[in-house]
């Protein structure tokens, strides 16, 4: 009983109550359609990141990593190889040779490293010849062929087919240099990444650098991420010579990013609620005020002040609970367009977000758990936000109420 004449007092005016709904599903649908295009923006840094530059676990030697010269390289590698090759959790690896060095074109030298690969292998593991905008991936026919990032590409004017020297150093520390034709142009979502990195093939950096295979870094690409620390553990005990990291140890902001993109979504939407805390509290004195003969009444009756309270506590409840119910359908239905098609921001600043990894073409998106969430979020605002109004009401004398015109 207490629900349906809480629910018929709540459109009693039907105007005012339709617009403090309507605020509240304006400015909820608002952040989570914000907070939806920035959620959007760090899981496609951390995909591409992951997928394309760190994967989720690497293995070098440990002095590599702190040094990265070319005779720190990985001494064991082919039991590494064939344990990664029988071992079910892992779904893609790549291993690769790496060296500093120059590049020498016609028009710029510059610092660059140089990444050898197997086309076969990489393909798998990063998905590098989905990258290709220009060119071909390795094709044969074509001696010392070299793939280059598009940023680079701009900067050192080269082209598909054009010729360019690396310079780099070998096992005996003694510097070498060769020609190579640029077989293909590749573009990820990090122009950072893309200007300062060109890719080889492994067998002829090998025959520059030792003569015989080399490996200075293993990327692999596990089939349940949630598994990382067991296999790097397992790896680390069959392997202890050498430095096994998952994606977070190597990129550590990308982890604090990751965690600080729910708490940024939870702080918007909290200042938005906040913010329409104050309107819920209006309306509900607005009420209060208006039914001061009735409420009189109603305690002069019998209606003690717990149940005059809880009534306007639930009054509340259903304007934010419609409001929130309203914001969810709408946030949900804008995120579900706009996820399947993306939000070009190339026009307001693409190139500068690629220098920081975050893709000009943005698609919306949010975890489906983080909606109960947000019930419970505006439920809370509900109940704080009703108590003033209803300690107004359970002050009202009776006696005096009543006389109130």
């Amino acid at each position: 009983m207490l629900l349906l004449i809480s629910w018929r007092n709540l459109w009693r005016n039907r105007k005012r109550s339709l617009v403090m709904v309507a605020a509240i599903t304006a400015g909820l649908w608002g952040g989570l359609f914000a907070a939806s295009i920035m959620f959007g923006m760090v899981k496609q840094q951390f995909e591409s990141a992951i997928e394309q530059q760190i994967s989720h676990m690497q293995i070098h030697h440990p002095e590599y990593i702190k040094d990265r010269l070319v005779e720190y390289a990985i001494k064991d590698w082919e039991a590494l190889d064939q344990s990664l090759a029988g071992d079910p959790d892992i779904e893609a690896y790549s291993m690769r040779a790496c060296v500093h060095g120059m590049l020498a074109s016609a028009h710029l030298t510059r610092g660059i490293d140089i990444i050898g690969i197997d086309p076969g292998t990489e393909a798998a593991t990063t998905g590098l010849q989905h990258n290709l905008i220009k060119g071909s991936y390795f094709s044969e026919g074509i001696r010392n062929p070299v793939l280059i990032g598009q940023s680079l590409a701009e900067k050192t004017k080269l082209q598909e087919g054009s010729r360019l020297v690396l310079t780099f150093q070998d096992i005996d520390n003694e510097l070498v240099s060769a020609a190579f034709r640029v077989a293909g142009i590749f573009q990820t979502a990090n122009s950072m990444f893309d200007e300062n990195h060109v890719f080889v093939l492994r067998s002829d950096l090998d025959q520059y650098v030792a003569g015989q295979p080399i490996i200075h870094e293993v990327a692999l690409i596990s089939r349940d991420i949630n598994r990382l620390d067991d296999i790097q553990k397992r790896y680390s005990e069959h392997f202890p010579d050498l430095s096994i990291r998952t994606w977070a140890e190597i990129s550590p902001e990308l982890s604090y990013l990751r965690e600080m993109a729910g708490v940024m979504l939870t702080i918007i939407l909290g200042i938005i609620l906040f913010a329409l805390a104050f309107g819920l509290v209006n309306t509900m004195l607005m009420s209060v005020f208006e039914r001061i003969r009735e409420l009189g009444m109603l305690m002069a009756i019998g209606m003690n002040k717990k149940r005059v309270f809880s009534m306007i506590l639930i009054e509340t409840s259903f304007l934010s609970i419609l409001g929130a119910l309203g914001g969810i359908v709408l946030g949900v239905t804008t995120i579900g367009i706009f996820g399947n098609r993306g939000i070009d921001l190339a026009a307001v600043g693409g190139d500068t977000m690629r220098e920081f990894g975050f893709p000009s073409l943005v698609y919306p998106t949010i975890e489906p758990g983080f909606f109960l969430t947000l019930i419970v979020m505006v439920v809370i605002t509900a109940m704080i936000t009703s108590l003033y109004p209803a300690w107004k009401a359970i002050r009202l004398l009776p006696a005096e109420a009543v006389r109130k015109e």
